[in-house]
C-alpha cells in the first residue's frame, strides 16, 4: 500500500475548511503560538476502496505566520477493501538551522494486499480472481502489514540545488492469504512459494534498513502549481545486510519533470520521465515495489504513476515510465474569499518494465509448472521475455480545483489501453500526480 497521507481527501470536505480558514485569516495572522486543526477525511480510490478517516494538523508558528516553525500531523484511514493505515510526522526548517527535518512513523495493515506476481504481463490477470466472494477466492492477494519509521534531512547547496539523506527502517509481517472464508491455497502468492519464486526465509517478511542520499534541482516558478520551469531529482538508496538475512540491495531512482505555458499560462504541458533500477544485491521479493519518487507507491499502477493500471500491476528489478499531461484552465472564480481556478487535465501515462525480476527462476518453475508441450524451453523464454518487456498504456483526464494556488483536490479518471492491466481507475487526491 501506497504511502497516502494527505492524499485522500474529498472534495467537498477539503472546501469546508480551506472557506473556514479564509474567513478566519485576520485572527489567525496574529498567532505567535500553537494552532490545532483536526479535519474529517473521505474519498474513494478504486484499489483501495472508500476511504474513511481524519487526521489532526498541529502547527507551531513562532511569529512566522502562515510559514510555521514545527508542524506535527496524525493521521488515520481505513479503507472499505480492508486496508488501514495510521501515521505520525514531524516536518521543521527550524529545529536544525539550515536543514529542513522531516520524521515519520507509519504503520500500513492490508490483510488482501494486492500480488500479480513478478514482471507484469507474463501473468494475464483474471477479474473474476480478484477477490470473488462467492467463490471464496482472492487469487491476488496475501496478508501484508508493515511498520516504517523515518528521518529525513534536507540542505541547500545553492538556490536552485538541494541535498537530501534519509534514514529509514522497516519491518515486514508477511502470511498467506487469511481472511473472511477466502481460500489461502488458492493464491498466486501461494503458488510462488510452491514453486520456490518466493523463497522461504523470505516469506514471513522481515527487516530493512536503508540509506538514501540524493539531489534536488528546481526552476519551477510556483511549487504546487507550476506554469514553467524544470524539477529533476536523482536518488541512491543502499541497503546492506545488517540483519544477516541475506538479502540487501543498492537502487538508483532517478525523475525529470518540464511545465511548458502554450502562449498562456492557462494551458500548460507538464511531462514527467523517470527510472529505477536495481544496482546490486540481491533484494526480497517484498522491498522490490517500492518505487522512491516523492509520492511513494509499490510497483506501477495506481493513482501516483500509471493510473487506470492496477496498483503493484507491474514489479520488476528495472523500470522507466512517464506522465504527460495538458492542464487547461477553464475557469476562475471566488469562493469564500479564496480564488480557485477550475483546470481540466486530459492524461497518458506509460511505464515499462527494462529488466525483469528472477526471471530465469520465475521462467524455469512457470515452464515446468505448466508442463508446457508445444514450444522448446528457449522459445518459452523468449516469449515470456517480451511479455516482461511489454509497454503498459493508460489514458484518462483528471479535475483540478486549485485553491490559493496550493490546495488541489483531484479526481481522476484512467483506462488502460490492454484489459490485462484491469479496467478502469478512479482517484479522489490531493495535488496534482507530479
Amino acid at each position: 500500500m501506497s504511502s497516502h497521507p494527505f492524499l485522500t481527501i474529498s472534495l467537498f470536505l477539503v472546501l469546508i475548511p480551506a472557506g473556514a480558514s479564509g474567513q478566519e485569516a485576520e485572527k489567525t495572522a496574529s498567532r505567535d503560538g500553537w494552532s490545532v486543526n483536526p479535519m474529517p477525511a473521505l474519498a474513494y480510490d478504486s484499489d483501495f476502496g472508500l476511504m474513511a478517516g481524519g487526521f489532526i494538523d498541529i502547527n507551531y508558528y513562532g511569529g512566522l505566520y502562515p510559514n510555521y516553525r514545527h508542524r506535527l500531523c496524525l493521521e488515520a484511514l481505513t479503507y472499505s477493501k480492508h486496508a488501514s493505515s495510521y501515521m505520525l510526522h514531524y516536518d521543521s526548517r527550524y529545529l536544525i538551522p539550515g536543514i529542513r527535518t522531516s520524521a515519520k512513523l507509519y504503520f500500513d495493515n492490508n490483510p488482501l494486499y494486492w500480488f500479480y506476481g513478478f514482471n507484469g504481463a507474463v501473468h494475464d490477470y483474471d477479474p473474476h480472481l480478484n477477490i470473488n466472494k462467492d467463490k471464496g477466492i482472492a487469487y491476488y492477494s496475501y496478508d501484508r502489514k508493515y511498520l516504517n519509521s523515518r528521518l529525513e534531512l534536507e540542505g541547500d547547496l545553492s538556490a536552485r540545488l538541494d541535498w537530501t539523506f534519509k534514514l529509514q527502517h522497516w519491518h515486514y509481517w508477511i502470511k498467506e492469504l487469511h481472511w473472511n472464508g477466502y481460500d489461502p491455497d488458492n493464491t498466486l502468492f501461494h503458488r510462488y512459494r510452491e514453486l520456490g519464486l518466493i523463497q522461504d526465509e523470505e516469506s514471513n517478511g522481515g527487516d530493512v534498513m536503508e540509506f538514501q542520499a540524493g539531489l534536488k534541482y528546481d526552476t519551477r516558478n510556483v511549487e504546487a502549481t507550476p506554469t514553467r520551469g524544470i524539477y529533476a531529482d536523482v536518488n541512491v538508496a543502499a541497503a546492506p545486510d545488517l540483519f544477516n538475512t541475506g538479502y540487501d540491495y543498492l537502487k538508483l531512482a532517478a525523475r525529470f519533470r518540464q511545465y511548458i505555458s502554450l502562449g498562456t499560462e492557462r494551458i500548460v504541458i507538464a511531462y514527467s520521465l523517470a527510472y529505477q533500477g536495481t544496482l546490486a544485491g540481491n533484494p526480497t521479493f517484498y522491498t522490490q515495489p517500492h518505487i522512491m519518487h516523492f509520492k511513494p507507491s509499490d510497483g506501477l499502477g495506481g493513482a501516483t504513476t500509471l493510473r487506470g493500471v492496477l496498483y503493484n500491476r507491474i514489479v520488476g528489478s528495472d523500470y522507466l515510465w512517464t506522465n504527460m499531461e495538458l492542464r487547461t484552465r477553464v475557469m476562475d472564480f471566488s469562493f469564500l474569499r479564496r480564488r480557485v481556478f477550475a483546470v481540466i487535465t486530459p492524461f497518458f501515462d506509460a511505464g515499462m518494465i527494462t529488466r525483469p525480476f528472477r526471471f530465469d527462476s520465475q521462467t524455469q518453475a512457470l515452464y515446468a509448472d505448466d508442463n508446457v508441450t508445444d514450444m522448446s524451453y528457449d522459445e518459452y523464454r523468449s516469449s515470456m521475455l517480451e511479455k516482461a518487456r511489454e509497454l503498459h498504456m493508460s489514458w484518462g483526464i483528471s479535475a483540478q480545483a486549485v485553491i490559493d494556488y496550493n490546495f488541489i483536490p483531484t479526481i481522476s479518471f484512467g483506462i488502460p489501453f490492454d484489459r490485462r492491466d484491469g479496467e478502469y481507475g478512479l482517484y479522489m487526491t490531493l495535488d496534482y500526480v507530479f
